[in-house]
């Protein structure tokens, strides 16, 4: 009698959601199980920073899929679990309560919030300070939003303009402070920078480019920013300066690491029998001959089937053209 194969997803976003699905679609007999850090099932993520906070949406809308899609297929979830020790010799990973054995693992952990760094000094999250990364967070800012009149969002990247757009239709004053000279300079070239930023300035968004931050200080219920040689006061401080690769309990393992877990183009780590998918993945990319990190919806969604495919045995090349959109005010920004 052939053993049933024990395949664990550590992870619980959209890349973990479609793996899962792929994988039961090919092999139903294999005791499959995402685990998670947060309570909820997988899960859209660019609504919170969008419709979610303009009441568009509820919770429920986001899910990829209802609760009895795991039932049905047979798919375990385990949520509210922080994995603290992963042992690849004996293939077994460990909360601070239960052990779970695998005979293979899909690695999907995504991506955490870069805090910002001001003189040395590591800006953390507080009471309004907020990063936006989860469905808590989101509710958090939700709720934050709705209480503040002036708003500074400090990162002029995606996350934060589509934050400024969605607090703009709120009717709060908000003014966006970016280091660098241009927006969404990583992605986009400064002439449709330039038009994105004329959108935000015609509806009363103050935009400062070339921000040098010097010193954030909470005065009573409000903040002080200090930035090129000027006070700026804000009731309520949201900051999205980026994202890294959530690779930290691996770092003192042999898997091989480098501005992600490193993958070859079908999804395989270093380690036998470990994948990993989705924002964590740094994959070769056949096309570009090249190495890649993406942190993108629909990258999320084909990555996470192709790794499913691949640790399942049915070996595909992941070839996919990266692409990625932005929704802003009645602007829908799509690049390749």
């Amino acid at each position: 009698m052939n053993k049933i194969s024990k395949i664990l997803i550590l992870g619980g976003g959209q890349a973990a959601a479609y793996a899962a699905k792929e994988i039961r679609s090919i092999d139903i007999k294999s005791d499959l199980t995402i685990i998670s850090e947060e309570k909820y099932l997988p899960y859209e993520r660019p609504p919170l920073s969008k419709d979610y906070i303009l009441d568009k949406v509820t919770f429920d809308d986001l899910l990829f899929f209802p609760e009895n899609f795991y039932k049905e297929n047979k798919i375990n979830f385990i949520g509210s679990t922080q994995i603290n020790k992963v042992d690849f010799d004996n293939k077994k990973i460990s909360s601070s309560l239960k052990n779970y054995d695998y005979d293979k693992l899909l690695i999907a952990t995504g991506s955490t919030n870069r805090h910002l760094v001001i003189s040395g000094k590591t800006i953390l999250p507080e009471e309004n300070i907020i990063y936006l990364r989860n469905f808590e967070e989101s509710n958090n800012l939700k709720n934050k939003i709705n209480e503040a009149n002036n708003i500074t969002i400090i990162g002029g990247g995606f996350i934060g303009l589509e934050i400024a757009s969605s607090a703009v239709q709120k009717g709060k004053n908000i003014t966006i402070l970016e280091r660098a000279s241009q927006l969404m300079g990583r992605v986009i070239p400064l002439e449709i920078a330039n038009l994105i930023q004329d959108k935000h300035e015609a509806v009363g968004t103050k935009i400062h480019l070339n921000a040098d931050i010097k010193d954030i200080k909470k005065i009573i219920n409000s903040y002080e920013i200090n930035h090129n040689n000027q006070i700026l006061s804000a009731d309520l401080i949201i900051i999205g300066v980026g994202s890294l690769p959530n690779t930290e309990i691996f770092q003192n393992t042999s898997l091989k690491i480098d501005n992600g877990i490193i993958t070859d183009e079908f999804s395989a780590t270093s380690i036998e029998d470990v994948y990993a998918t989705g924002d964590v993945s740094n994959f070769y990319h056949p096309f570009y001959q090249e190495y890649m990190r993406l942190e993108s919806y629909k990258h999320a969604q084909n990555h996470g089937i192709n790794a499913g495919k691949n640790l399942i045995g049915q070996k595909t090349s992941y070839n996919k053209i990266p692409w990625m959109w932005s929704d802003q005010f009645n602007l829908n920004l799509q690049l390749t």
